[in-house]
């Protein structure tokens, strides 16, 4: 999978740039060799791209110098993030795997190689799957009232509510359908399966604990040595694209990062 397009939250083309001054306050600057719009610290401000496209981004003074940063989309980054390490993660393993067989003395170089690659493949399982939950909590309207009906009482969750009391599967299955009308996990297929396995290994990977068994750690070694990593990336691509269509695309340029 080619990289991803990259987005922020101002991304307009020049005959589409609108200023809602009702909830922003905006100042309009025209330079002798630039065109930008540009405000005071705390507000938005506009970037002109060489292809007439503004990026908009929260103006902040760094070092006495006014900065225009531009906002990406989160979800976009942790997902970006994940799919920059699996670049590496396939070519890591054959060269650690390599220098761990039995046929010699083990090189003092592939004590960095095994930290490169546990901790290549643990951010790339926390980064794809806090993907998932920063895109899931973007598409919840923020009037959104979800309801868990039960035999004796119904639960009423706002938005905040969802996020940080229900639990991940209930917002996969259950909220995203209430939001959507539509269901990812409505039957069983190869990429709703990688997902909750990715669920599972992220899992392993944060709530690590120490029992005082060494072998406690196989599952989570043998994950990072097997995991399916492309087609995991992949499934959650195609769950994102099934809720928000053309969200994940890939980058038309020709860079390869």
């Amino acid at each position: 999978m080619k990289h991803i397009k990259k987005r922020f939250f101002f991304d307009y083309k020049e005959n589409e740039l609108k200023l809602n001054e009702n909830s922003v306050d905006f100042y309009k600057f025209d330079g002798e060799h630039e065109k930008r719009l540009i405000g005071k610290k705390g507000s938005v401000a506009f970037l002109e791209l060489e292809d007439e496209q503004y990026i908009g981004g929260i103006v902040n003074k760094v070092d006495g110098k006014n900065f225009i940063i531009p906002i990406p989309d989160p979800t976009l980054i942790y997902f970006h993030n994940a799919q920059t390490s699996l670049k590496l993660i396939s070519n890591d393993r054959k060269e650690l795997l390599k220098k761990l067989s039995f046929e010699g003395k083990i090189p003092e170089t592939s004590i960095n190689e095994i930290y490169n690659y546990f901790g290549r493949t643990s951010g790339f399982v926390i980064f794809l799957f806090t993907a998932m939950e920063s895109f899931i909590n973007q598409m919840i309207p923020d009037d959104f009232r979800y309801e868990n009906e039960m035999a004796r009482k119904t639960e009423i969750y706002n938005k905040l509510q969802i996020q940080e009391s229900l639990d991940f599967k209930t917002k996969i299955t259950k909220v995203l359908k209430a939001v959507s009308d539509k269901d990812f996990f409505q039957k069983s297929t190869p990429s709703n399966q990688l997902i909750y396995r990715l669920k599972e290994f992220r899992d392993e990977i944060i709530h690590t604990k120490d029992d005082g068994e060494i072998m406690k750690y196989d599952k989570l070694i043998d994950n990072a040595l097997r995991f399916p990593y492309e087609k995991s990336l992949i499934a959650v691509a195609k769950f994102m694209n099934f809720y928000k269509p053309e969200y994940i695309v890939e980058c038309g340029c020709s860079a390869d990062f």
